[in-house]
């Protein structure tokens, strides 16, 4: 069985990093340098689209007690998940990390950053349908691994349920030439209180350049929003064990809950 493409090479030849020291320094210059683009980059647009009030700019961070990427588990143990986006005329760009507290029994290092995502995404003029395209690069500090580098696509209608459609397709890195499919539907709704609820799903298709391919999972979650405050708890369930096989790296974990902030201005 080939290992699932998302799963990321450390410095002992295990999925993720145990250390950042095994790192040489030229590579957190280039993603430092990467971060500050993209930081930069934002901030700029925020600064020149918001003199005309058209820009949103939105800081967020997230404290989860597991983090999970498309049925794969990453650390089974607390994250902090930190973000910055800023959206003007169509266009976003975004920077957004994971912040490992726990060692993942090993697997990675404790109190530092294991993953650091840069992105950007412009949302088509379609009518009835909110379609984007979006770029995503991701980084690993402490591993062995190159950046992973994906394309994709997103559907959303808009009627009820919000059914969604979206594809990635990765075009450099670990994940090259895998392609992974999500539909997804959900309902948001206010009470007079002021607190929203909201109900999603989800399913997800996996189809690696090497390995199996499949449904591998799906998801429900159950969250509740009230000013800048957030919860949700979310259930993962897996559909294919050839797909997202058993184990560290893989389906360890098939629930777990996050408590955000968020603030846009």
């Amino acid at each position: 069985m080939y290992p699932n493409p998302y799963r990321r090479e450390g410095p002992r030849g295990d999925w993720v990093a145990t250390t950042t020291n095994s790192v040489d320094n030229k590579e957190y210059i280039q993603i430092s340098k990467k971060i500050a683009v993209v930081t930069v980059t934002a901030v700029m647009l925020a600064a020149g689209a918001g003199r005309s009030g058209g820009a949103e700019t939105s800081v967020s961070v997230d404290l989860a007690s597991a983090y999970v990427f498309r049925g794969t588990t990453f650390n089974d143990g607390l994250v902090v998940q930190p973000g910055l986006e800023t959206a003007v005329g169509g266009f976003a760009v975004g920077v957004w990390g994971n912040l490992d507290m726990e060692n993942y029994d090993g697997a990675v290092a404790k109190r530092e950053f294991s993953e650091i995502d840069l992105y950007g995404s412009y949302s088509l003029p379609v009518e009835a349908v909110d379609l984007s395209i979006g770029y995503t690069e991701y980084t690993y500090p402490g591993a062995k691994s190159e950046a992973d580098r994906e394309l994709s696509l997103s559907a959303e209608l808009d009627v009820l349920l919000a059914p969604s459609l979206s594809a990635y397709y990765g075009v450099d890195g670990g994940i090259e030439k895998t392609l992974y499919i999500e539909i997804g539907a959900g309902h948001e709704f206010e009470m007079e209180s002021g607190v929203g609820i909201e109900l999603g799903a989800a399913m997800g298709y996996l189809n690696p350049d090497k390995g199996a391919s499949g449904f591998s999972h799906f998801t429900a979650m159950l969250g509740a929003s009230y000013s800048v405050l957030s919860a949700s708890v979310t259930y993962v369930g897996r559909i294919d064990d050839d797909v997202l096989p058993d184990g560290r790296g893989a389906y360890d974990v098939d629930i777990y809950g996050t408590l955000g902030i968020a603030h846009d201005f």
